[in-house]
Formats: structure tokens, sequence, C-alpha cells
């Protein structure tokens, strides 16, 4: 600083004064302010990097695109009136991420499967590779265009690679490439790109100081706020409603039943179990006129984890050994199936699938019953009949409602199973939802089924899927797990089974005398 009086002070003296104590390089915080270029560059780099990132666990798939998505805005945005095509590159980020966000919001309900078919998915993949292909374009060219402004030599190598890379990936997609040697190569490449990118930025760092931002109304942290806010709220929403089928249920008039009294007496008296005939409807009960025979099988079923138990028990050789068992005190689900031989030149039975919850588990969500009918047991021996019917009910208040399945019928899939891998079934499949506080849950399924030759068993299995908690993402129905893999249970569904088997000659199967 000057030692001379400021009286005395000249303007020159004022201006040298003034040049002496300012730093010939503003502090890094202060460039960072001035120009948007270099943050605005790595948010895009990293945010480019976050998206390319695949990670099957934790929900990283789905966490770390999205931030890569946030990143990608804030950076386009501070730099969309630099020039047109990276105001281009802004605006695609946006229909980007507006799909995108809608998409993880509605991960969390069950009409995922129902808006994104198989058509739907297959043209919003084709746009997405095409708005993404037009974004690495746009960033190429805004690139030369800044390399122009600064006076530097145009070339963008890095950026015209992205293009070329991604391309090759929608070509590896389209031929549904399954090796490892090439994604691995594709991988080692993309990280060379950015790592070129980074460089470009270095290299622009001082043309940054003649960028100009985009006016700034509503700052980085709220939009961020924003963001978070609706998807939290979206998701939220969500689950706790986007989660169920919806049931018409209905009051069950208690007259129906004196329709087919004479049936009903006639279904009893060969032993037919009186609880579930109670929840047919009269339609199914007039099926069964004129039985020749019924043929049950009821069992009581856990879907909690029971608890764990240790003992002593001798090892036969004069020795003990310690146990671990498991105990269930509860056993909150009754399977009862049904077979009741009807009338005819030709052998056919009418199959019952009931169940009854004896305690409320907690219903989160979706139900789905699955029957692995006769002849998809033994092929050889019967023939499926067809006539699937059913209905799902419960009590309240001293009244019962009933309401049909959201879906019930056939469907042919390919599942992994765990002894022979994937095979292809055509199994019923009766998909509903309960209701959150009703009491004696119940429902049924029934078909027919015809002998195709003699001498064989018939073999009628039932899995029951119980999903046991809101926790999963994506969420998936009941029936879209058993559509996909037909063993184990996860955090979300438990699955229980059951089979009714017997012989129709076998002398056990014989009706009780009249």
């Amino acid at each position: 600083m000057c030692d001379r009086p400021w009286e005395t002070m000249t303007d020159a003296d004022f201006e040298a004064m003034l040049a002496r104590s300012v730093p010939d390089v503003p502090p890094e915080e202060i460039v960072a302010e001035v120009t948007p270029w270099r943050r605005a560059m790595n948010r895009i780099l990293f945010g480019m990097a976050l998206c390319a990132i695949t990670l099957n666990f934790w929900c990283l798939n789905y966490i770390l695109p999205a931030i890569g998505t946030v990143l990608l805005l804030l950076g386009f945005r501070a730099l969309r009136q630099e020039n047109r095509w990276l105001g281009g590159c802004f605006a695609i980020t946006v229909v980007r991420a507006a799909y995108f966000f809608m998409t993880l919001i509605l991960n969390t309900t069950i009409l995922q499967s129902a808006v994104f078919t198989p058509a739907v998915t297959t043209a919003l993949t084709a746009g997405n590779a095409v708005l993404l292909l037009a974004l690495y374009f746009c960033f190429w060219r805004g690139l030369l265009a800044v390399q122009a402004k600064a006076g530097l030599p145009a070339q963008a190598g890095g950026a015209l690679a992205l293009i070329v890379w991604y391309a090759l990936v929608c070509v590896l997609a389209a031929v549904q490439y399954g090796g490892w040697v090439v994604p691995i190569t594709m991988l080692i490449g993309y990280g060379f790109i950015l790592r070129s990118l980074c460089r470009l930025s270095g290299a622009l760092d001082e043309a940054g100081y003649a960028i100009a931002p985009g006016p700034v109304r509503v700052t980085d942290r709220c939009i961020v706020l924003v963001i978070a806010a609706v998807l939290g709220i979206g998701c939220t929403l969500g689950y706790l409603f986007g989660g169920s089928y919806p049931m018409d249920w209905q009051p069950v008039d208690t007259s129906e039943q004196a329709q087919t009294e004479t049936i009903r007496q006639q279904l009893l008296g060969l032993g037919f179990p009186e609880d579930v005939l109670n929840d047919l409807t009269p339609e199914d009960i007039a099926a069964c006129d004129g039985a020749l025979r019924v043929v049950t099988k009821t069992e009581d079923y856990p879907v909690n984890d029971g608890r764990t138990v240790s003992y002593k028990e001798s090892d036969g050789e004069g020795g003990v050994v310690s146990v671990l068992d498991t105990v269930y005190d509860v056993r909150e689900l009754r399977l009862t199936s049904v077979g009741v031989q009807l009338p005819g030149a030709q052998e056919t039975w009418r199959v019952f699938h009931h169940f009854l919850w004896t305690t409320d588990p907690g219903f989160y969500g979706t139900e789905v019953l699955q029957i692995w009918s006769a002849d998809q047991n033994t092929p050889d021996g019967w023939r499926f009949a067809g006539d699937v019917t059913g209905r799902v009910l419960y009590d309240r208040g001293g009244q019962t409602f009933a309401a049909p399945y959201a879906s019930l019928g056939a469907r042919t899939f390919t599942a992994n199973t765990v002894l022979w891998g994937e095979q292809t079934n055509t199994d019923l499949f009766a998909a509903f939802s309960l209701p959150r506080h009703g009491e004696h849950c119940r429902g049924y399924v029934a078909y027919s089924t015809t002998e195709a030759r003699d001498g064989y068993i018939l073999s009628s299995g039932v899995y029951y899927t119980h999903q046991q908690s809101w926790l999963q993402y994506p969420v998936v129905t009941a029936m879209e797990k058993r559509l996909t893999t037909t063993w184990g249970d996860s955090d979300a569904f438990r699955t229980v089974q059951d089979v009714l088997q017997f012989d129709p000659v076998d002398e056990a199967a014989e009706a009780p005398p009249q």
C-alpha cells in the first residue's frame, strides 16, 4: 500500500495501488462463481459415468442413474444459453429425466406391468436410444462451438467417440450379444472417452471465462430439493395406494344357498366339507349335481418363520446329540382340496382348491393361487375339461363379502426351476388382493378334468403365494413372482404348496355307504 497521504494521491497512484492489491489469479471458488464451465462440465461427465454404471444390488441400478440424471440436468442447465447445441442437450435431458423419474415412481405400483407392455417397452427403449444419440451429437457440436468461440482448434474426438460407442451398444443390444469380452472392452473404452472429455474440459477452463451463464431464477439446491420431494411423495403414494388390485367386493346374498339345498345335502352326505361348501357359488354347487363320490384333504400351513428349539436325543449308539428344530406355534393358512366325481359315461372329476386364513397375517398387496392341474401332472392320464371358476370372500361386521378374482385363467410361462433350469408350463392362475381389515379371508378355484386313460392317479397341486411385506423395489405382483421363478421365497413373498392326490379306483376313494 502506498505510504503517501490520501490527500496527495493522484488517480494513477490509486490505480497502481489497486493493481498491486489484487492477485494475478483469482481464488478457485471465485472462478467457479464467475464461470459455470468447470463445475458444469464436471457434473456432466460425472453424470454420464453414473448413468452408464449398472450394479444390480441394493437398488444401485436405480439410485446411481437417478443421481447421474440430476447431475446432467444441473450441468446442461448452466450451459444452456452458451450455444444452441448445448441448449438442445438441456432440452433432451429434461425429457429423459421426466421419463426416468416417472418410471421410478411407477415402479412402486403394480401398474407398471399394465403400462409397460412389451410393445410400449420396445417403443420407449427405441425412443430413449434415439434421444441419447441426439444428446451425444448435440454435446459434440456444442463442444466444437465452444472451442471456436475460445479461439482453440475445433477438435472434440472424445465426444465423437461417445456417439460411436453408444451406437455400438445399441447394435449389441439389438443382436442380444451374450458374451463378456466385448462389453468389458467397451466399458474400458468408455473410461478412456470420459478421460478424454475431462482433458478437453481442462483445456477449455480459460475459455470458460467467456461463457455466459444462463439466468438463474431457481437455485440448483432448490431444483434438487423439488426433485427429491416429487420422488419421495410419488413413491410414498405409490406404495400406499398402488400396490393392490381393485376388487369388486359385494355383499353375499345368504338366500342364494337355498336354491341348491338338495344338491348341498347330497354333497354333505358324501363328505364334502361344509365350510368349503358354504363358500361356493350356486353355479358351482349345481355343477356337482348327481355327484358319485367325494375325496378331500385339509392341512394347515405356517407362513411365519417359527421359532428354533434345541433338545438332546440319543444317537442310537449310546451317545447323545444336540438337535435344532423349527417349531410353528401358529399355522395361519388352511388349504383344503376336494375332488367330486361327476356322473357320465366318461369319468370326470370336479376339483376344488380352497384356502382360508385362520389368523390375519397382514395383507400388503397381492396374492395368487397357482393350480397345477391334473392334466399337467399326468398328461397321459387326464385331460383338462375347462370350466374354471372361483371367487374370494371375507367377513366384516357379521356380513360376508365376495368378489371375482382380479384375473383367473390359464397362463403359459417360462420360469426358472431349481432342478431343471428354465421350464415352460401352462398353469391356472387366480390373482387377487385381500382387504387389510377383513376377517376369515378365503377363496377357492375349481376346474374339471376328464380321464384320458385308465390306470393313472389324479394329482392336482396348488401353490399359494402370499405377499408378506410391502418393501420391494420395483414392485412385482405375487403372480409375476411365480411367472418368473417357481422356487424359493423372498423378503416380500412366501409360497405354500399342497397337493390332492388319489387313485380313482382305490378303495380309499370310494364313496361312503349310503
